[in-house]
């Protein structure tokens, strides 16, 4: 709005400033606008789709815990157009002519503002192809990668084998919540070993020449061939002592005393395996909404034992207030707790595997454009 006393040469002057003002501020800010945008925006979609995919993971393992079916979206494409414009759709002026005693006086001012108008587009999971991936066994070229990039080659072993060389690491678990206890003892007692002699530079996972062909195999350094802790893991594995490296199969039934034989779990058997780690409402145990695990002489098992200082799910009537991730369900909050580094790391490597297996089916991944408008 502009206010004028006359039609003096000095007001059309200043009403041309003011208007070449706005035409150089406006133009300014086009250019600088868009930079500033992406520098936000770009970070404000990544924060929300970790956000959302850590939930939607959360929730597919409560869901399992009850027996409910889970469903994965992935977002497919993202467009976000941003508007450029002013508030009211102009600018606001004023000018007065002898208002002060310096002479004439104009009140120039320009609101700028910008609004996101994003199109989200989410693709459903399913399929053939995405349910064989779920459902195939994780290979040992997995196994090797992931041991490669630095994980503990127990939280590798405990989440992904569920059984080595016949000692068996609840195979129950990967599917919907046994009745029965699982057997487990010895498995974890395998795996704590083989991560002592990692930890010492020890052992490894690699590809070997054996019989002349490239084979992975369990390698151990010559001063680990007299450890105890060796000597206990050869006996426990039933393996020939003194060797220094032993061939690892897949699924082979027949024992071998220079071999090492692999059952690994499927991710689905993964999903199914951490779901167990639900802490689910005493109320919905007495209510019968999910399966109670038991020995065989009818007491109680309690997955915990399972799952030390490897994953939990913890449970509670309001919101969590420190919480790494949490999602509401069935009338409870289920979350992981922010302080819980161990099962921060679990999460992380399932996030992994999950990736290297749903990376073999062929989604559109996310795009993120920016367009300036006015």
């Amino acid at each position: 709005m502009i206010r004028y006393k006359n039609n003096s040469f000095t007001l059309r002057l200043n009403i041309l400033a003011l208007l070449f003002f706005t035409i150089i501020c406006s133009t300014i800010g086009c250019f600088n606008i868009g930079p500033h945008a992406m520098q936000h925006e770009w970070l404000k979609y990544n924060n929300v789709i970790s956000n959302i995919e850590d939930q939607q993971n959360l929730l597919n393992l409560v869901k399992l815990r009850y027996n409910d079916s889970p469903k994965m979206l992935a977002v497919t494409n993202i467009n976000s157009q941003l508007l450029l414009g002013t508030e009211d759709s102009g600018a606001s002026y004023s000018f007065s002519e002898g208002a002060t005693p310096l002479g004439n006086r104009f009140n120039f001012s320009l609101f700028p503002k910008y609004e996101d108008k994003p199109t989200i587009t989410y693709q459903p999971l399913q399929g053939e192809k995405f349910v064989k991936s779920m459902l195939e066994q994780i290979s040992l070229d997995v196994l090797l990668l992931l041991n490669n990039s630095g994980w503990s080659v127990e939280r590798i072993f405990r989440l992904c084998v569920q059984d080595i060389n016949g000692i068996r690491n609840a195979p129950g678990a990967s599917g919907p919540t046994p009745d029965y206890a699982p057997e487990y003892k010895e498995f974890l007692t395998v795996a704590k070993l083989m991560r002592t002699l990692q930890k010492s530079n020890l052992s490894n996972v690699e590809y070997e020449l054996v019989d002349g062909k490239s084979t992975l195999a369990f390698s151990l350094a010559k001063e680990a061939l007299e450890l105890s802790e060796t000597h206990k893991l050869v006996e426990m594995l039933r393996l020939t002592p003194g060797r220094a490296e032993y061939p690892i199969r897949m699924n082979d039934v027949d024992h071998n005393p220079n071999l090492i034989r692999l059952r690994t779990r499927s991710v689905m058997g993964i999903l199914y395996l951490l779901s167990q780690s639900v802490e689910v409402p005493q109320e919905d145990v007495e209510k019968g909404k999910l399966t109670t695990t038991k020995y065989a002489d009818g007491r109680p098992f309690y997955w915990s034992n399972l799952f030390s200082s490897l994953f939990q799910i913890k449970s509670s009537s309001d919101k969590p207030s420190d919480a790494f991730v949490s999602i509401k369900y069935r009338g409870s909050w289920f979350y992981i707790d922010d302080t819980d580094v161990e099962s921060k790391r679990t999460y992380a490597l399932f996030s992994q595997i999950f990736a290297i297996q749903a990376g073999k089916i062929e989604v559109e991944r996310p795009t993120l454009t920016l367009p300036i408008g006015r």
